[in-house]
């Protein structure tokens, strides 16, 4: 699905905004948010779909540490940074055949 198809614009796009503004409370919208974001990533291409929730996951882990360290926080920021441009890298630039 791409952003500028007649499926998006017309079918999920109004869905998920919808859901969003009925449901109460950011807690639950920000989870409705992170199971549409899935199933947007996945219509596309369903091969990666654990990349997506692995890559959140450790993300989460990266702010964590950020936010509870006192020393450390650079390194943490930095590391974060190199692991989600290798991941761009690895998945944009190098020829991977996952099909």
């Amino acid at each position: 699905m791409l952003f500028s198809s007649l499926i998006f614009l017309f079918l999920f796009l109004p869905l998920v905004l919808t859901g969003y503004y009925i449901l109460p409370g950011t807690r639950y919208k920000n989870i409705f948010l992170l199971l549409v974001s899935i199933f947007f990533y996945a219509w596309g291409e369903p091969v990666y779909i654990l990349l997506l929730p692995a890559s959140i996951l450790i993300n989460y882990a990266f702010g964590f540490l950020i936010s509870s360290s006192s020393t450390g926080k650079k390194l943490f920021l930095t590391t974060s940074i190199v692991f989600n441009v290798g991941l761009i890298v690895l998945f944009k630039y190098l020829p991977l055949d996952l099909d």
